[in-house]
């Protein structure tokens, strides 16, 4: 029975690696399940809300047969002409915008379409509304941008279902895939009309894909006032403010862009998943996931709404923000400014709990004596656990490199790939937790304490945290809420530990959080990065495993280091 009975005890006390372990994993499916349904209703809309089965029925009426609609073309005049008639249906007139632009590869004979919808109150239009109407050559562009054009047609409905307070404008911009020469021609004469000359912020909405969420991927400059309206009235947001930089750093550009640069502030949303679809015959309307067009229009209803109710009557507050959504639930934002601060103490809070549990509490006997000497030196054990955690860190992001070598050597992209890619994202994964076990286990065998090695684990993440902040902090969200996350289970850790009467602070419950809450933040994101990047950057993908992977090793070292205590009683 004795036997029984430390057997027993010894598989529990893998419980926290084991929970660890899972985290990720559950983790990993949530990740893939926000990639799929982004968590939006289907069926059963009243009238004051996105509708989404007229919706459907739009997007297939402007579509029709799937002819491309490259812009001076009588395909895309006739999926205007379509669309005038869906407007006239719902009761609104389109002002037809013809145009012809002179280009060095000849000219081009483009018409935009301009919709009012009226507000509950007399006054100029403040918010804009954009999707463009035309397509690649040979996309029937159902995706890019056909959702767009139909989540605008539904936010419509809905504005004259429950009108806002003010009246709203809708641009179905021609000559987007030609280089944004709609948005352009538009908006080089926005304020020569008293119609559009008030106009302020703008939705714009488009695709890369033909599934996934419905990314804000993209603000305005005022970004603590526009993170505050995401937090406040979109329901299912998945955005973060990392994803605006990474954007801001690429050569493209959507009609965003335009109007940005006209002084308007606003959104860019979009969806990303199924790139094989972009830009190809496979952007038709049955290749189209319902939730992401769904997840398009509601976030877009919402984000016009709280442009239209909270848009101030002089200067729009020019502070900024770090902000990202946890698992598409709520918003998570703060100054730009106490980001820096934010990983400065994290860093210290860890490492004074750590120092404390070094001097309270050795993690072996005494009659040890290098063995304790060692559990009192968490600098030496830290620095052990750091040049193990960046030998991980090189090996897994050799791996994606090779990956990303063979897969350019076999031809393989997104398009041509399709899950493949993601499968190898899951195998660096799978790659980059075995490895951390393996460093656990070594580092345990050298007598490491586990606060140290948990120190040393975390060191890249404040080395990331800390750069961003400094360099540009709308970049550090991904990094500095897993920091803080760790810092604040250590200080709970400790705190426990002292008011229970313990000599030292159980390292586990912390290591457990900081992983769970890297998991969290950070897997959700992997779909959404290998759609947007493939393994172009295969060290990249890589990285971000193996630094994943790093969280598990201090629970690691505190399993190995505690079962072998309780070996020894």
């Amino acid at each position: 029975m004795r036997l029984l009975g430390r057997y027993f005890r010894v598989q529990t006390d893998h419980g926290w690696m084991a929970g660890g372990i899972v985290a990720v994993f559950l983790c990993s499916m949530l990740g893939w399940g926000l990639q799929l349904w982004p968590g939006v209703p289907v069926g059963g809309i009243s009238d004051s809300r996105f509708d989404s089965e007229r919706a459907a029925l739009d997007l297939q009426a402007f579509v029709g047969a799937g002819e491309p609609r490259v812009a001076g073309t009588p395909a895309a005049a006739a999926g205007r002409d379509r669309l005038v008639e869906l407007l006239a249906a719902a009761g609104l007139a389109a002002d037809r915008q013809p145009m012809h632009i002179e280009r060095r590869a000849g000219g081009v004979d483009l018409e935009n379409l301009l919709v009012r919808v009226p507000g509950r109150n007399s006054g100029p239009a403040e918010v804009l509304v954009v999707a463009h109407t035309d397509s690649a050559p040979g996309a029937p562009g159902a995706s890019d941008d056909g959702a767009g054009v139909a989540a605008a047609l539904g936010i419509a409905r809905a504005l004259l279902a429950e009108p806002a307070q003010h009246d709203v404008l809708i641009l179905l911009a021609d000559g987007e895939e030609r280089g944004l020469l709609g948005a352009q021609a538009f908006a080089a004469h926005v304020e020569q009309s008293p119609l559009t000359a008030s106009l302020r912020a703008v939705v714009n909405m488009d695709a890369r894909g033909a599934c996934g969420p419905a990314f804000i991927f993209e603000t305005g400059p005022q970004t603590a006032w526009l993170a505050e309206l995401i937090a406040e009235r979109v329901a299912t947001p998945r955005t973060n403010s990392l994803m605006g930089v990474v954007y801001a750093a690429m050569p493209n550009g959507t009609d965003f862009t335009v109007f940005l640069k006209a002084g308007m502030t606003g959104f860019n949303i979009a969806f990303l998943g199924d790139v094989a679809a972009y830009h190809t015959a496979f952007d038709t309307v049955e290749r189209q996931s319902s939730y992401s067009r769904d997840h398009m229009g509601r976030t877009g209803l919402a984000l016009v709404r709280s442009l239209d109710e909270r848009l101030p009557a002089g200067e729009i507050p020019t502070q900024r923000a770090v902000f990202g959504d946890v698992l598409g639930q709520f918003i998570v934002r703060w100054p730009e400014q106490w980001t820096l601060v934010m990983v400065i103490a994290s860093a210290l809070a860890v490492a004074v709990v750590a120092a404390w549990n070094a001097v309270r509490s050795p993690t072996v006997q005494r009659s040890q004596p290098i063995a304790a000497e060692r559990s009192r030196a968490p600098g030496r054990g830290a620095a052990l656990a750091l040049l193990a955690v960046f030998v991980q860190l090189c090996v897994i992001a050799g791996i994606g490199w090779g990956f990303a070598a063979a897969t350019r050597f076999a031809g393989l992209t997104m398009v041509t790939a399709g899950s493949r890619l993601h499968a190898l994202n899951a195998l660096l994964l799978v790659a980059a937790m075995v490895m951390a076990i393996g460093v656990g286990a070594w580092l345990a065998r050298r007598r490491i304490d586990p606060w140290s090695a948990m120190l040393g684990a975390w060191v890249p993440w404040w080395a990331l945290a800390g750069t961003a902040a400094v360099v540009t902090p709308a970049a550090s969200f991904l990094f500095v809420v897993p920091v803080v996350g760790v810092a604040l289970g250590a200080v709970a850790a400790a705190v426990a530990g002292r008011l229970a009467g313990n000599r030292g602070a159980d390292v586990r419950p912390a290591a457990f959080i900081g992983l769970a809450v890297a998991a969290i933040v950070l897997l959700p994101m992997e779909p959404a990065f290998v759609d947007a990047l493939g393994f172009q950057f295969g060290w990249l993908n890589g990285f971000r495993a193996a630094l994943l992977g790093a969280t598990l090793v201090p629970l690691v070292v505190a399993t190995r280091n505690h079962v072998a205590a309780r070996a020894i009683h």
